[in-house]
């Protein structure tokens, strides 16, 4: 805005200028000077537009081949536009800057002799305090302000490329942030590559047109994602705690100097791994340099562990403090910690959808956990209960009958009632929340089993054993207390550097291997997981429903093995070890390239359901196996049309036609998922793929192993 604007608006107007008359004159000179300040305001979101949407220069976006590019439209669509991912930094900075001024002033302007003796905070105010700091507290402050403004220009440099992304947004995709609260990710998929194609059909050469999918844009976004899953799926990599190997310990900090060490390490600057990467001569040279670097975070994390210890002991306080006031019971709330996420999450599973997965496995896995009674803990706590409920009620009473008593009685020294109504209160939430009173008896195995159609994950000891202790443990040990997740946070701090220094650099070789035998070169995309390449040909496993092709015909596993059993009987002789042995090295090469509990075939199932408008390539085996899955839903539940598994929805209250062409048979109901699937389709309208997927594949393989073990 000008100098001569500006004194247009705020000059004192003259009111026969302003005023309706009849004077023709008069008329013209007011709209001039609304139609001047109409100009003034559209040349002003001229400039503000002119800045967030900066035309991009020499190339067009989509031809853009870092990951960077891609990862920040999902990060741009999963934080929900720009002004929310603006505020959410300013907060964050605003809450770091918090904590860290709200903690010096505590410690350090605080005179605390003095409270005793006076009564406004004025008085027990240091003066000048922070000249009077003593030098420990001036060295955390100075690391403190040093990560603040650390952030801040990280920040703002992701504030300069954030322009980009809602030019991207606004003017190609032609999404506005009013609208992208509610656009499914799917749909935002469709419009890029509506746009893609759109741009392509301008070149004259369509023969280098290189084709762009969903299945390449989510390989992209999850490059580093994907591998890292399958490091925990294979077990290349454990988080084992010196000394205490049957324990494993992932958090967050954790987590990012792994991520950190190994994405540092293998990727290159525009997200793709690098090429003298997968030399396998240098196998040995590069398992060396990985351990290394895993022993000099160690050892930075030493010398940062005081700062880090005590900010995050500090901002834990300021975190949980009010929540834990309020609700108490709370705190004892469970969800899944890190290395369940990291363990149940999908190929080509983008977080949001993860998010949505895991919320649906909540109840179930509630329900069971209460299942197994500790009937000590439950005796304990009710006495607990019974005391400080006791005591919180007389306190509150007598409060009612006298105000006095309540402001200026003291029960000990310094403890008046007030303190302790809080403190039998907490106590009192705290125990009400170990206590079970859920009297209804369930079978442990279907709630497992309802659990593990939304984790997807179902190890053999829980498929035999979900009734035992040794299961319930492992499993709260991924489903924990939040209050025990926080303090694992805090001590993870310390055990952090030498899980770094100790337990990691053993799993060097085997990291680097598997980088070197599960990585292929994906059109356009460059080098990715071949797991979330989903290749059946060379990953799919027979044992989850992949019939193996053998010279160019399809292989029925369930009659092969049948007639390999009969074959077996009639024909024993001497040199049965001998072909015994060797089976089993063969066997133990092809598990070696087979994702560990299904974790590929349901990643690949999944992923066909979120995105319906993609089609897998031919030559990996994708088709073949979705085929398989289809017919199995309508061979062995026929109560599923194939309305239902294509568009599984119904109307409730209704009951879904029978048209599948084979016969029913009362045996196809025994498997509990399958029921739960159809209560909720027939009464709940709650229905989706992935519940469904999930039962089939999982009776596909219970019944490879019945007849593998029979």
């Amino acid at each position: 805005m000008s100098k001569e604007e500006y004194q247009l608006l705020i000059q004192e107007p003259d009111p026969s200028t302003l005023l309706y008359n009849n004077n023709e004159g008069s008329t013209v000179n007011r709209d001039n000077f609304i139609n001047r300040i109409k100009n003034i305001i559209k040349n002003e979101k001229k400039k503000i537009n002119a800045f967030l949407l900066p035309k991009p220069k020499g190339k067009d976006l989509l031809k853009d081949k870092s990951d960077e590019f891609y990862q920040e439209i999902y990060d741009y669509y999963r934080r929900k536009g720009f002004a929310c991912i603006v505020l959410e930094r300013i907060s964050h900075l605003v809450t770091i800057a918090f904590v860290i001024c709200f903690s010096v002033f505590l410690f350090g302007c605080i005179d605390y002799s003095l409270i005793s003796e006076n009564s406004q905070l004025s008085q027990v105010i240091v003066d000048q305090c922070v000249y009077q700091l003593n030098w420990k507290i001036k060295f955390f402050l100075s690391g403190f302000i040093i990560l603040w403004l650390y952030l801040f220009i990280n920040y703002f440099s992701e504030f300069m490329r954030l322009r980009k992304i809602y030019y991207f947004y606004n003017c190609k995709l032609k999404i506005p942030d009013r609208d992208i609260q509610l656009i499914s990710w799917n749909a935002v998929i469709k419009k890029i590559i509506k746009l893609y194609n759109e741009e392509n059909q301008e070149l004259e050469d369509q023969s280098e047109i290189e084709e762009l999918d969903a299945h390449k844009i989510v390989n992209i976004i999850m490059r580093k994602e994907n591998y890292f899953i399958a490091l925990i799926n294979k077990e290349c990599i454990k988080f084992n705690i010196p000394f205490f190997e049957s324990k494993q310990l992932l958090t967050d900090i954790l987590a990012w100097n792994v991520q950190w060490c190994i994405n540092n390490f293998v990727y290159d600057k525009n997200g793709h791994v690098k090429e003298y990467f997968l030399d396998k001569e240098k196998k040995l040279n590069l398992s060396r340099s990985l351990s290394q670097r895993f022993r000099l975070m160690g050892i930075i994390n030493i010398i940062l562990l005081p700062f880090l210890l005590i900010f995050t002991i500090v901002y834990t306080f300021f975190r949980y403090s009010e929540e834990i006031y309020h609700h108490p019971g709370s705190i004892m709330k469970r969800t899944y910690n890190l290395l369940a996420q990291w363990k149940f999450r999908q190929f080509n599973e983008l977080p949001h959808d993860f998010e949505k997965r895991l919320n649906r496995s909540y109840e179930s896995a509630m329900t069971y956990l209460n299942q197994f009674p500790n009937s000590r803990i439950t005796i304990i706590s009710k006495l607990i209960v019974f005391i400080s409920g006791s005591i919180v009620t007389v306190l509150t009473i007598l409060t009612l009958i006298d105000q006095d008593f309540f402001n200026s009685f003291e029960i000990t020294p310094g403890g008046s009632v007030l303190f302790y109504i809080g403190i039998f209160t907490s106590i009192l939430a705290f125990t009400k929340g170990m206590i079970n009173e859920d009297t209804k008896e369930y079978d442990p195995q279907i709630l497992i089993e309802n659990v593990a159609q939304e984790t997807h994950y179902y190890p053999k000891k829980w498929r035999e054993e979900s009734y035992s202790d040794e299961v319930r443990n492992e499993f709260e040990g991924y489903f924990d207390k939040k209050i025990f997740i926080i303090f694992r946070n805090i001590y993870g701090l310390i055990l952090t550097p030498f899980i770094l220094m100790i337990t990691l650099p053993t799993c060097s070789y085997k990291i680097i291997n598997f980088f070197q035998e599960f990585t292929v070169n994906l059109s356009s995309v460059g080098y990715v997981c071949s797991f979330a390449v989903f290749d059946f040909r060379k990953h799919g496993n027979p044992e989850y429903g992949y019939k193996i092709k053998k010279n160019d015909e399809i292989i029925d596993e369930d009659s092969e093995a049948e007639d390999k059993k009969e074959n077996e009987n009639e024909n024993k002789s001497d040199n049965d070890n001998n072909k015994q042995s060797d089976e089993n090295n063969n066997e133990n090469k092809k598990e070696n390239k087979y994702s560990n509990e299904g974790k590929m075939e349901l990643s690949f199932l999944d992923f066909r359901a979120h995105y319906d408008s993609w089609i897998p390539k031919k030559e990996t085996g994708g088709l073949e196996y979705s085929s398989y899955i289809n017919d199995s839903k309508l061979k062995r539940y026929p109560m599923l049309t194939s309305q239902m598994m294509l568009n599984p929805t119904s109307i409730k209250g209704k009951e879904p036609e029978i048209t599948s062409p084979y016969p029913i048979n009362s045996a196809m109901y025994s498997s509990s998922l399958i029921f739960s699937v159809m209560e909720d389709m027939i009464h709940n309208n709650n229905i989706n793929s992935s519940r469904i997927n999930y039962a089939i594949v999982n009776q596909i393989y219970n019944e490879k192993q019945n007849l593998t073990n029979n």
